[in-house]
């Protein structure tokens, strides 16, 4: 992962990817779950209403979640799952409702956002492939962005388009994943501690 800009406090996290994810993985899950051990008080959301994959990646019920919050129907701290002793709450995607609605790009998202962020160190959010809407939506909500990027992608012009795409909506991309890497994993690492170390040295200055 290559770490781009440190230029303000990175609260919120959206990650999103340029290919619609096929199967339980997600970049989200894993960065909340190594930042909650490390005993930051983490939120994982997952935003991607269509194509949910975070309630798989941990096993959890999806009956209620983010999509009856977003309509009024369940206060959020109800539909909560608490995991890693209690340092990561993890909030699923929920059904999508019958009628296709936007829920992402309304006020309750943002306002569920701030309100998040006045009890949570760190928030990532399980986001939709950035072609889609609800991404660019959602990138002008957070404070930044990670990019997962496949390897057809990297050192191209696509990759550019990509990255100044979310500018536009003034959002700060924080990382850039390149995905089935042999240093991934310590790729991810060195990454979650440069965030921490960040946010060290942004209290020390304040």
């Amino acid at each position: 992962m290559e770490n781009l800009t440190q230029t303000k406090h990175i609260q919120s996290i959206l990650v999103t990817s340029t290919r619609t994810y096929i199967n339980n993985a997600s970049i989200a899950a894993d960065l909340a779950a190594m930042v909650a051990q490390t005993g930051k008080k983490t939120l994982l959301m997952d935003a991607d209403l269509n194509r949910p994959v975070i309630h798989r990646v941990f096993e959890l019920p999806n009956r209620v979640g983010l999509s009856d919050v977003l309509q009024g129907q369940r206060d959020v701290n109800g539909i909560m799952h608490s995991l890693i002793n209690g340092n990561l709450h993890v909030i699923t995607s929920g059904i999508m409702p019958t009628i296709t609605k936007d829920l992402i790009g309304t006020k309750e998202m943002s306002n569920l956002i701030k309100t998040l962020k006045q009890d949570y160190e760190k928030i990532f959010i399980h986001g939709p492939a950035f072609f889609y809407n609800e991404s660019t939506l959602l990138a002008s909500q957070v404070d930044g962005v990670v990019l997962l990027i496949n390897p057809s992608y990297a050192k191209s012009e696509a990759t550019q388009a990509i990255v100044e795409r979310f500018q536009k909506t003034g959002a700060t991309i924080v990382g850039i994943v390149m995905r089935d890497q042999p240093k991934y994993q310590s790729n991810q690492s060195a990454f979650i501690n440069r965030l921490l170390s960040y946010d060290k040295h942004n209290r020390v200055g304040s």
